[in-house]
This record gives structure tokens, C-alpha cells and sequence, in this order.
């Protein structure tokens, strides 16, 4: 989005007369109820009807927002926030977009000035700032929004992450399953088979599934065997299917996520390592391009 507006960052609040444009504010959408006729009934709390409810609805609410008030420094998500408020005016190593490319950005910038930069780029400006003012200038006047709502925690956060080359950094989970080690088919293993308890506490696949691994056969019968599973779906197909609970159960379904994506692209191995011991005529060589090779 992008307004039009009468510029007072640069001479102390006064109108300059200098035309500036607004970009990148926030995108929010709205949220809509269903449609139907007694759409009103279903959402709204019975609190006359119910003292019970309406103290539980008010401990609730009240529980939310010390939870809320009291999260932790760091506990920002750097990617999340990256998505959402800064590639629609950078890229990061795919050049100059509305505003400056981010990569290298912490190599260019003090930590310091990057802080206050973020949080209130408009005041960086108007106390004269050269540099600020110079890329207030140099890209046409576009007033970056100021993120005051982050914390000096968040935005070291966010800026650890870019640092660290974060947007170019794949999730465990999307590796493929050709460059995992030993040590990771093993500790998948042992999370199949229940040995080794799954972070969100959930139940082992081998309590539903069977595998044949080599010429051990073992686990559950409710669920498929998953011998062939590799071989059928895929490296991309398993990394999708695994980030989701197979069947709507608990406790994975109050978790954040049913499985941590090193435990995910751990699993993959050890099905991709069962399908290729049963069918060894199915073998797919790594390639270099997988090893990071060009």
C-alpha cells in the first residue's frame, strides 16, 4: 500500500512540502464469521445463562494476556516476521527492490544504529542522521514503517537471524533424505520404535505402522506399513505428510508442531533406508547438486 502525504520528518514537524510515499505497512485481513442465519448464536458466550463459563471466559482472557505481556526475549519468530513485514520492500541477495537488499546488512551497519533504524526510521531521519537521511534520499523518499511494536529483543533476534544468512537457510525438515548420516537413521529408529520419545509427546509411528527394516519386521497393525512409503511418495511429498499428525489425535494436536523437523527429516531417512532394502533395484545415487555441489 502506498500514500501519498506531506513530509514533516526532515525540518522538526513542520510540512516541507516535499511529497513522500508510505510503504510496506502491515497487511491485515478480516476475519469473517460463517454466513448462516444464527451465525450469532454459536460464537457469542452464554454468560447470564452460565456464571460458571463467564468466569472461566474471564480467567481465560486474563491468562492470555499475562501470557502475552510475559514472553520471553527472543521468543519473536525472525522468519515469521521477515515474511510478513520486510519482503515486500527487500530482498535479501536478490538486489534492490523498494528498499535496500538485507544481505551483508550487519556487516554494513552497527548493531546500534540498525536498532534504532528499525524501531523509528523517521526519527533516525529527522535528528539528521547522514547516513538515514542519505538512504531516505537515495530511495525516493519511501518512508519505512516504523516497527516500534519489536522489542531491542526481537530485533537483535531478527538480526542474529539475517546475520546467520537465515532466508537462505532451508528448515531441517526439506533436506533431502540421501544426506542423512547413520547417526540419523538410527535416532529414527529408535523414534519409530518408541525407544526414544518424540518431543511433542506423541505416540510412536511404530504403534500404528509396520516397517520391515532389513530383515526385521516389527510395529503396529492399525495404520499401513510403511516399508514402501519412501518410494512411493517421495523426498517432498514425506516432508509435507510428516508436518502434520496422520490422524487427528492428541496430544500432537495441542502442540505447536506433530513432529520437530530434525525428527521429521530423520524419519524420511529411515523410511527411505527401508524402501531401498526391499526393493534394491530402486536405488537413486546422490548427486552433487544434493551434496551442495554445483
Amino acid at each position: 500500500m502506498t500514500v501519498s502525504r506531506k513530509n514533516g520528518a526532515i525540518n522538526g514537524g513542520g510540512a516541507s512540502g516535499i511529497t513522500e510515499s508510505v510503504v510496506g505497512g502491515r497487511q491485515q485481513g478480516t476475519a469473517r464469521l460463517p454466513t448462516f442465519a444464527d451465525s450469532d448464536r454459536w460464537w457469542r458466550p452464554t454468560f447470564a445463562r452460565s456464571p460458571r463459563l463467564s468466569i472461566s471466559w474471564a480467567a481465560l482472557v486474563v491468562f492470555s494476556i499475562v501470557a502475552l505481556a510475559s514472553r520471553p526475549a527472543g521468543a519473536v519468530d525472525p522468519k515469521k516476521v521477515f515474511n510478513q513485514r520486510c519482503t515486500a520492500c527487500h530482498t535479501f541477495g536478490k538486489g534492490i527492490k523498494v528498499g535496500p537488499d538485507l544481505k551483508g546488512v550487519t556487516a554494513r551497519r552497527q548493531r546500534p544504529w540498525l536498532l534504532s533504524f528499525i524501531r523509528s526510521s523517521q526519527t533516525v531521519i529527522s535528528r539528521g542522521d547522514p547516513v538515514a537521511t542519505e538512504l531516505y534520499r537515495t530511495f525516493k523518499k519511501q518512508r519505512m514503517p516504523d516497527w516500534t511494536d519489536l522489542s531491542p529483543q526481537d530485533v537483535t533476534a531478527i538480526l542474529d537471524w539475517l546475520a546467520a544468512d537465515g532466508p537462505d537457510q532451508k528448515p531441517a525438515d526439506e533436506r533431502d533424505a540421501e544426506l542423512a548420516t547413520a547417526a540419523d537413521v538410527a535416532r529414527a529408529r529408535a523414534l519409530f520404535e518408541g525407544r526414544v520419545a518424540l518431543a511433542s509427546g506423541g505416540a510412536a509411528c511404530g504403534s500404528c505402522h509396520a516397517i520391515r527394516d532389513h530383515e526385521h519386521r516389527g510395529g503396529g497393525t492399525l495404520g499401513p506399513d510403511l516399508t514402501s512409503a519412501y518410494l512411493r511418495y517421495r523426498d517432498r511429498a514425506l516432508t509435507l505428510f510428516l508436518r502434520h499428525p496422520c490422524t487427528p489425535r492428541q496430544p500432537e494436536l495441542g502442540s505447536g508442531r506433530y513432529l520437530e523437523p530434525d525428527e521429521a527429516f530423520a524419519l524420511k531417512a529411515y523410511l527411505r533406508e527401508a524402501a531401498l532394502a526391499a526393493s534394491p533395484f530402486a536405488t537413486y545415487p546422490i548427486t552433487e547438486a544434493k551434496r551442495g555441489h554445483p
